[in-house]
């Protein structure tokens, strides 16, 4: 595994980001300095796993390594505490997509490197699954 790939595998794994301590504004990715306070003391903070896709759009010719997964579509998201993220959206045809619709986190392959044949992991978005409760 590449040196900086894993050092930074929380950050893909877990959409790890960050808090100002001073006034409590959560980033990702992470910030080193606060875009409210101007603060620069920060704790880790794991993300929500949830959120609303604010936009998105279809992306037909990808960059090099990832052509098996053209067409790839890329979302705007608004997770549950408010950060933005943009992320790849999976499991769910094009025409489907509507704004505001609710989508989760998944964890995915993201690429394979060619000539190690090492595989990649990280986070996508997808159709949010509730759980419902068993009915006696």
């Amino acid at each position: 595994m590449s040196v900086p790939y894993w050092r930074a595998r929380d950050r893909y794994y877990r959409i790890l980001g960050n808090r100002c301590e001073q006034c409590d504004q959560q980033y990702f990715p992470p910030a080193v300095v606060c875009r409210k306070c101007h603060g620069s003391k920060f704790a880790d903070v794991e993300m929500p796993k949830t959120g609303k896709l604010l936009s998105y759009t279809q992306q037909k010719e990808s960059v090099q390594g990832f052509e098996d997964q053209e067409p790839m579509v890329f979302g705007l998201l608004e997770l549950d505490n408010g950060v933005r993220i943009i992320a790849q959206v999976v499991d769910l045809p094009y025409e489907s997509l509507k704004d505001g619709m609710k989508l989760r986190a998944v964890f995915r392959r993201i690429r394979v490197e060619g000539e190690s044949g090492q595989i990649f992991y990280g986070y996508k978005f997808g159709p949010s699954r509730e759980i419902k409760p068993i009915e006696k």
